[in-house]
Parts: C-alpha cells; structure tokens; sequence
C-alpha cells in the first residue's frame, strides 16, 4: 500500500506524525492530519499520537483494498454496513508479518479498533453538515458501536495476569554474566573501536540494574542529569520529564512515562559512567559537552555520530550483545525494571519495612504517582509471601496436635 507514517521535529521542539500517499506525489492525507492535529495533539503524547496513526493507515489501507471513500459515504450520510465493519476489524487484526491468517496481539489489536472508532465518529461529525440531528447522531452512534464491539474480549483471570508479572526477573545465569560485564565490560573485544560502544552499552545496562529507570529515561539522561558523589553524598541521577525537549535531535524523542525523581546510584555504577563520560564519549567526533548534551551517544562514524543514542540504536546493541554472551537472551530493558522490583521487594523484607514504608519508598523510586497500581500490585506479592509462611506454621501445628 502506498501510504506511509513520517516523524517531525518543529522548531520549537515538538515532535509530529503525518500520514503520506505516495501515489499522490507524497503529500499528507488531510483528515487523518486534521484529526490529530485539532483531536489529539494537545491530550496525548507524540508516541500515542503515532499509535492513533498506525490505525487509521490501516483503515486508509482497508479504503483501498475495499473501494470506498469514507469521507464520500459520510458526505452522503451512508454509514457502514455490518459486514462492512466486520471486514474492517478483520483486517485491523491481520498481522503484517508471518502466515496468512495470523493476528496481532489482542493488546494491539483492541488498540486498533478503539482508535478507528474514534477517528470514524470524529470524521462523520466533522465531514456531515448538521450532524446533529437525532436520526444522524442515532446512526453515528450505532455505527460507534458496532465497531466498538469487535473489541477482543480478555481472557484469562486479571489474577494470572499478575502473578505472571510477579514472576519476572533475570534468570540465575544472565545474572552472572551480566554482573562478570559490569566488572569487566571488555570481554571478547578484539579492536579498539568497539571499546568505548562496549563500554557505553555495559554503562547503559549498569544504569537500569541499578535503578529500574524505564529505556525511554535511560536515553534521555544528560551531562546536567549526572551528580557525581561529594562530600559524603552518594551519586543521583535526576530524571526529567522532558517531551519536546528542543534540545533533543532525534526525531523520534525517547520519553519518560513515569514521574520526575531523583535515584541514586552505587560508586561503582558512578566509576563506570565517569569513565566513560571522560575516557571514551570525550574522544567521539561532533560530541557536546554542555549540561544539555546527552550522556549515551552514537560513537559510529556517520551524520549521526556524537549525537545522543536513538532507541533503535540501543535495541541493535541489545542484539550484539546477546550474539556475543547467549546467557543473555532474555535479557531486555523492561526486564531489569521488574528484577529491580523483586531486588527491592527481597531488601525490605530483609530490613523488616512496614507496608506504608515499602510502597511510598517504591513508588517514589519508580516514578509511580501514589497509591499505584504497580506498586500495589508488588506490595500483595509481599503479602502473599508472609500468608503462605503463616498458612505453614498453622498447618504444621494443626498437624501436631492431632
């Protein structure tokens, strides 16, 4: 299909989406434009605002393959048939990608269908002249929920869901190797230029063991953000909201979801950033220095050399390195937030917290506002954990004294 989705930078900092029709000579399609622009800019983030896109592309798509223009339909006040939106669901749910038939995740999927709804209710209200008489809002309406009902529904129980999540940390052996990295991030280097890349991922990895900072965080963490250790003072770093940073070249912004904070960090986390920051980021053509200029940076030659380290280029570090040390298959950045929590969850156990103390102290550390959902949902493993002890003691007890 010819369409396609192309990121923005404005000169202001702000990140943008548009979708594009390249049999039209490559110019943005109006509505999907209008849409976002009037509907979603001011409400959602650049990476939602993508998301909405990605539906509606594929509802451009379903246009084409189908023979019909939405925007004429709605003009005429024709709305769409069941087995009109039945095909549309259907192909929302189509994945891209493996054999014919094979559907994306539900996740996805529900996301998908969710976010055209919107968009088709949005353009009817806004392409049909008085939409708001009662037989036109009616089938507005009914045409909303038709589609709206081709939500998968969940299955499973909400309690499976959890506990699978409870159950994520690093397994035992790319704990080891990831540890021997942190001690010697050299190992199987054989030329000189990939130490300091090598360095750079070890550094990055370093930083999310310590922390739990989500990926998005990790690259948007400048020189200004490192606080060195001083006069008995442990090192922090300080994590920013920072959507539409100007001073951001990627156009393709990494963002942090959570909360700002400010998260120390242990000395040998701090030596290892230090070296890197002065030995071998110091040493990259094109590289800043200012408070504003970004700590992980692309060491490659190239246009993008010393400029601040893109997601996609983390994810291909990721990938070399788990090429290099197979114990590190499982290893992904989401992963070390969770084995974060469970290191967290075993420290206060040890030390005896209260409950309260344990989730107002997770909560800040994560970025999480209060009373969230995560972080309630890590206090109950706790809790289980003590119930299953007690329910042991009872049963044992109950046993001695038949």
């Amino acid at each position: 299909m010819p369409y396609t989705i192309k990121s923005f930078k404005a000169s202001n900092g702000e990140r943008f989406s548009q979708i594009y029709d390249d049999s039209e000579g490559g110019f943005p399609l109006f509505y999907p434009t209008a849409f976002i622009a009037r509907s979603k800019r001011l409400s959602t983030s650049h990476e939602t605002q993508k998301v909405y896109l990605e539906a509606i592309k594929r509802v451009c798509e379903w246009e084409v393959r189908s023979n019909i223009d939405l925007t004429v339909r709605f003009q005429r006040r024709e709305f769409l048939s069941t087995a009109e939106i039945d095909g549309l669901a259907t192909y929302l749910q189509t994945a891209r990608r493996g054999k014919p038939g094979d559907t994306i995740g539900r996740t996805k999927s529900n996301t998908y269908v969710a976010y055209a709804a919107q968009y088709f209710k949005w353009l009817a209200e806004d392409v049909i002249t008085n939409p708001n008489t009662a037989d036109i809002r009616a089938a507005i309406t009914a045409q909303d929920e038709t589609l709206t009902a081709k939500v998968i529904r969940k299955s499973g129980s909400r309690a499976a869901r959890d506990q699978r999540i409870l159950a994520k940390k690093l397994p035992d052996d790319a704990r080891v190797q990831l540890e021997s990295l942190f001690e010697n991030p050299f190992q199987k280097i054989y030329r000189d230029s990939d130490h300091g890349p090598r360095l750079r991922n070890i550094s990055m990895l370093r930083v999310l063991y310590a922390t739990g900072m989500r990926r998005g965080e990790l690259l948007s963490l400048k020189l200004g953000n490192f606080q060195e250790s001083s006069g008995g003072e442990n090192a922090n770093l300080i994590i920013e909201r920072n959507h539409h940073d100007d001073f951001d070249s990627r156009v393709r912004q990494p963002v942090a979801k959570t909360l700002g904070r400010i998260v120390p960090i242990p000395v040998q986390t701090e030596n290892q950033i230090l070296e890197y920051i002065s030995k071998w980021r110091a040493e990259v053509p094109g590289v800043g220095f200012s408070d504003n200029d970004f700590i992980f940076v692309n060491h490659r030659a190239g246009r993008t050399q010393g400029r601040p380290l893109s997601d996609s280029s983390l994810h291909t570090a990721l990938d070399t390195l788990k090429r290099t040390f197979p114990d590190l298959a499982s290893l992904h950045p989401h992963l070390l937030r969770h084995d974060w929590n469970y290191r967290f969850s075993r420290t206060v156990d040890e030390e005896h917290w209260s409950f309260k103390d344990e989730r107002e102290t997770r909560e800040m550390l994560m970025g999480w506002s209060d009373g969230s959902s995560m972080s309630q949902l890590y206090n109950r493993r706790r809790i289980q954990e003590k119930a299953n002890d007690i329910g042991l003691k009872v049963a044992t007890d109950t046993r001695r004294s038949e």
